[in-house]
């Protein structure tokens, strides 16, 4: 059983598919179909010992799973608030510009 919940995924708004370096992309290209990016949390109530006898509403543990296609990397708070900051400030740069 995994000890992994997801809390996000783009299967409703799956990714553009990726067409090499020299291309441009438009909102009218090809999707990649399927869940492909996925974020999943450690509920609260996951302890080392394996037992599941702590709060389910108390805040997840401090890992988060990325997942991408079939390989998964797992962060620290400090590596997620590092990637917050690069999106944050990425969309803050392109404004409204589609």
């Amino acid at each position: 059983m995994s000890i992994w919940a997801s809390s996000f995924d783009l299967e409703d708004n799956p990714p553009y598919a990726y067409q090499g370096s020299h291309v441009l992309p438009a909102d009218d290209d090809r999707r990649d179909d399927g869940e492909v990016l996925q974020l999943a949390e450690v509920p609260s109530h996951i302890t080392r010992d394996g037992r599941d006898d702590r709060p389910e509403d108390g805040a997840p543990w401090p890992w988060l799973r990325l997942s991408l296609y079939a390989e998964d990397l797992v962060l620290n708070r400090e590596q997620v608030a590092e990637l917050h900051a690069a999106l944050g400030s990425w969309l803050e740069r392109t404004g409204g510009r589609a």
